[in-house]
């Protein structure tokens, strides 16, 4: 089976048309109780739940050398540290700390987790914080990942679906900052796909504006430009969270049944849907499941000492939610940010 995309004949400027998202298009929470973590306050027992494939804390390890007896890898050691002074875990008394060091150089901190059996549809929930003065201004990679069989980064994807792809909730100011944007930048997809613009993968933003340019496409992602392939996605306002504050980040990936559009990749933050791409096409062979988790922090150089923090890891195969008995604070409204954008730097 091959994956076409039929182009528009007409094209109307990306230019042109310029839409805004105010805060009153923010998505309303998921129910308190519509989650895995409902079940188990303060996440106690919740590995024993059957959907639940792994779950981390972080509060048996005394030293970072130990995730590999849960997790399958953990690199950069030497930026790695189990952190426990207030504020810097979200629960109990632990958390993982990822660094940048002052470098020219790439660092790439990460730990993965091998999905053993394979998935079809994976939830990946983690409560994450930046450092209060967090910046990186070159390619930052972070956040939450669901991977199936992918190869590492500069390769492209068949484009009949048979090879691979990934899926990383992130935040990072990438190239020219979009309007209203400041660091960490908007929570996004970084996504490997059978339909990606380069070499390096897309950025899926909210609104529907994908990085790179494509062509006479602009920013526009094939969601705006190609209505009639994905008939249920619906822009929302890009997300900016602060900096020094923790929040629950929860992405899911679901895979496509072969020959039909409905895959589907959204995220979650602090139990409110903050993105959703439905309608999607990215495998054509069912034996293309989900075979890895990471959580990571990376960047090409960092001119600064940056910090990420990771807490309560939680990967299942329905939805998990926030954590029951944290005490719930509300998320900064979405900033109102322009939309359909063309961003010529990329």
């Amino acid at each position: 089976m091959k994956f076409i995309i039929a182009r528009h004949a007409e094209f109307v400027s990306f230019l042109a048309v310029i839409t805004f998202l105010t805060p009153s298009a923010t998505p309303a929470p998921a129910p308190a109780d519509n989650g895995i973590a409902a079940r188990y306050p303060g996440d106690k027992n919740i590995a024993s739940d059957p959907a639940v494939i792994f779950a981390d804390d972080f509060e048996s390890y005394t030293s970072p050398s130990q995730l590999t007896n849960k997790w399958d890898g953990a690199y950069q050691l030497q930026n790695i540290r189990i952190a426990t002074e207030a504020g810097n875990f979200f629960a109990g008394s632990k958390a993982l700390e990822f660094s940048l060091p002052i470098s020219t150089t790439e660092v790439a901190n990460s730990a993965k987790k091998r999905l053993s059996p394979e998935q079809d549809t994976v939830f990946l929930r983690a409560y994450t914080k930046f450092d209060a003065g967090y910046s990186v201004n070159t390619s930052n990679h972070n956040g939450l990942r669901l991977s199936a069989r992918y190869p590492g980064p500069g390769v492209i994807p068949p484009a009949d679906g048979t090879g691979f792809f990934l899926f990383l909730l992130q935040n990072h100011v990438l190239g020219a900052s979009l309007p209203a944007e400041s660091a960490p930048g908007y929570s996004h997809i970084y996504a490997y796909w059978p339909n990606q613009r380069s070499e390096f993968g897309d950025h899926w933003y909210p609104d529907g504006m994908v990085k790179p340019l494509a062509g006479n496409l602009g920013n526009e992602g094939d969601w705006l430009a190609f209505p009639g392939q994905y008939p249920d996605f619906k822009p929302m306002p890009n997300f900016l969270p602060q900096r020094n504050r923790w929040y629950c980040y929860e992405l899911m990936v679901r895979a496509n049944t072969p020959g039909q559009r409905d895959g589907q990749v959204k995220y979650w933050i602090d139990g409110k849907l903050i993105s959703d791409f439905p309608n999607l096409n990215i495998r054509s062979i069912s034996t293309l499941k989900m075979d890895e988790a990471h959580i990571g922090l990376h960047a090409i150089h960092s001119e600064r000492v940056n910090k990420k923090w990771y807490d309560n890891v939680v990967i299942a195969t329905q939805y998990v939610g926030p954590m029951a008995s944290a005490s719930p604070v509300p998320s900064p409204t979405p900033t109102p940010t322009a939309q359909l954008q063309n961003i010529s730097d990329y």
